[in-house]
């Protein structure tokens, strides 16, 4: 059995090298996509991991399918696409590492994987079935990754979604509300930013919004919150957990190694909804501390770490004041 299945986007990242300026940028190669990060930093903390996605059959693909093997991912939802070239993101590095992405993805080979294309039996065979929003943006990958979800559901499987919400790649944000409100119902744990999470919601609070969410059938909501740290909001609780200060350069991929360190101790306490609220926390300060070293170098798969780096830096990092 798997401990992780994720449906979605693997892409090339192109980050500004060091000594890169403005005026002539240098970029560096990266392999990225929420849930190429996700799964690589899963795996770097030890879990079964399994792609379910299209790659374009390219040297961008190659570098991509080199590195899942390099991590032991598992491949068999792997699909190489011989007519369209691997989805790039070129990425531009703000104050405090922060990130803004224009794609390279009109035609991009992610958003072409067919429902018949997916490793449905294999897919199932996990304790977590994860997508995000950037499937859901076009078609066929949002049938595709519907289809996931109606067999999960029909199996009584733990999804897991990360909204991941990309402003020029949905026609209007309105869409992406509507698409997003009827994907919820099948997830059990939802993951997004506070600003997603108050678009998706309508709401002006994320006490509010996470209200709203877990109506929808949501059983666990969290929400980053940047340098801030995070929301939970269960059956067992619901508050703030603060992250810790760090010299942040880059946080692409942040959110994806905050999320595969949730997971990865999650996996092992059983219910989610029966977890103590004080081992929920100590859970979500693990987590943050994953976000915030992750920022601490370029690149977002890069910089995932292991479950020892983590703990160091919980260590030797002082939390933010909240």
């Amino acid at each position: 059995m798997y401990d992780l299945c994720a449906i979605g986007d693997a892409l090339i990242d192109f980050i500004p090298a060091a000594g890169s300026s403005r005026e002539q940028p240098v970029y560096q190669c990266n392999v990225g996509g929420t849930v190429c990060n996700l799964l690589v930093a899963a795996s770097r903390l030890g879990m079964h991991t399994m792609f379910a996605g299209k790659v374009g059959d390219d040297c961008m693909g190659d570098l991509i399918w080199r590195e899942m093997e390099r991590l032991s991912i598992d491949r068999s939802g792997y699909v190489k696409d011989p007519e369209h070239f691997t989805t790039q993101s070129f990425v531009t590095l703000g104050e405090n590492g922060e990130r803004s992405f224009s794609f390279s993805r009109r035609y991009g080979a992610d958003i072409f994987l067919r429902p018949e294309e997916v490793p449905m039996e294999k897919m199932m065979d996990a304790r977590f079935i994860h997508f995000s929003g950037m499937s859901m943006t076009d078609e066929p990958i949002r049938s595709a990754t519907f289809e996931v979800l109606k067999e999960a559901g029909k199996r009584g499987r733990v999804v897991t979604v990360d909204v991941n919400y990309r402003e020029r790649l949905w026609k209007s944000a309105q869409e992406m509300i509507e698409v997003m409100n009827a994907a919820l119902p099948f997830v059990t744990l939802y993951k997004s930013s506070d600003e997603e999470a108050l678009l998706v919601s309508g709401e002006k609070t994320l006490e509010a919004a996470a209200e709203k969410i877990r109506a929808l059938g949501c059983r666990f909501v969290l929400i980053s919150c940047g340098e801030r740290g995070c929301y939970y909001s269960y059956r067992g609780g619901k508050g703030m957990v603060p992250s810790y200060l760090v010299e942040a350069v880059d946080t692409t991929g942040a959110g994806d190694c905050f999320f595969a360190a949730f997971l990865y101790l999650l996996r092992s306490a059983g219910d989610m909804e029966t977890v103590p609220e004080e081992r929920m926390i100590s859970m979500l300060r693990f987590a943050n501390a994953a976000g915030a070293l992750t920022t601490t170098c370029r690149g977002g798969a890069a910089g995932a770490p292991s479950a020892a780096e983590i703990e160091k830096c919980m260590r030797e990092n002082p939390i933010r004041d909240i």
